[in-house]
């Protein structure tokens, strides 16, 4: 939904779409918002018969159960929004395709300023979702891997941004008002290093004034080993993804028990 909404509201490219009737009721809601752009299918076939470039977006489990039995054709694209399912088992489901890949958008791609991780290159996928944000291709599917990894750190960042509206709270600023001012702060920070080169992070942090309350901040971070949780988080997330399983070692606190020895 978020794809079609960004791609579809005012000053997108507004392409037209055939939705599959599976999601129904998001389906219907998307039909009622874009009624000029967008009509409901009456079986995944005719989605896939009506258009040059499918995108396949459904559950991991599910994505047999959708390809099964559906004909494809030589010359179409299809981009998967599966991350989870392996680029080459798509390629058997979508035969005679050669054009696959598979893309990992974040939300914020309804409103046009959206990251979307993208695997492998391909024209058409990248400028879909150049048109949605901000899209970085890679080809090797470890380092795709690797990368998706970060998305999990979305609830992190909500959750710090939670934590500083409870101490203010705690000290008398309204709900409200702790929102808003916290809200637009963080989008503050993070306007500096939306377009980030090599070293923008980097530079950004020494960039704080020596002995200024920033630097203090992170430095009591770093000293209590939160970074290193970041990157103990990190890890657990791609063994999971990897295995489907969690690991009880591949946690901050089991992290921080390691590095105290």
């Amino acid at each position: 939904a978020a794809v079609v909404r960004g791609l579809c509201s005012e000053g997108g490219p507004a392409p037209a779409f055939v939705l599959s009737p599976r999601g129904a009721a998001k389906a219907a809601a998307l039909q009622s918002e874009f009624p000029d752009l967008v009509r409901i299918a009456a079986n995944n076939q005719e989605v896939v018969d009506s258009t040059d470039c499918v995108i396949l977006a459904v559950l991991g489990p599910q994505t047999e159960e959708v390809c099964k039995g559906l004909q494809f054709r030589t010359g179409q694209v299809v981009v998967s929004l599966v991350n989870a399912f392996p680029l080459v088992q798509l390629k058997e489901f979508v035969r005679p395709v050669e054009e696959c890949a598979i893309a990992v958008p974040l939300p914020a791609v309804a409103r046009r300023q959206g990251s979307t991780l993208l695997m492998p290159f391909h024209p058409t996928a990248q400028a879909i979702f150049d048109c949605l944000g901000t899209c970085v291709a890679v080809d090797d599917g470890a380092k795709f891997k690797r990368m998706t990894c970060i998305t999990a750190l979305m609830g992190d960042f909500y959750r710090r941004q939670l934590a500083a509206q409870q101490w203010l709270v705690s000290h008398g600023v309204s709900d409200a008002q702790a929102a808003a001012h916290i809200g637009a702060s963080f989008a503050t920070f993070v306007a500096d290093s939306a377009k980030a080169g090599p070293h923008t992070f980097r530079e950004l942090v020494t960039e704080q004034t020596p002995g200024g309350l920033n630097e203090m901040v992170w430095k009591g971070q770093e000293a209590d080993g939160n970074y290193e949780a970041i990157g103990d988080s990190l890890d657990g997330v791609y063994h999971r993804l990897t295995t489907g399983q969690k690991d009880a070692e591949l946690t901050p606190v089991a992290g921080r028990k390691r590095r105290l020895g």
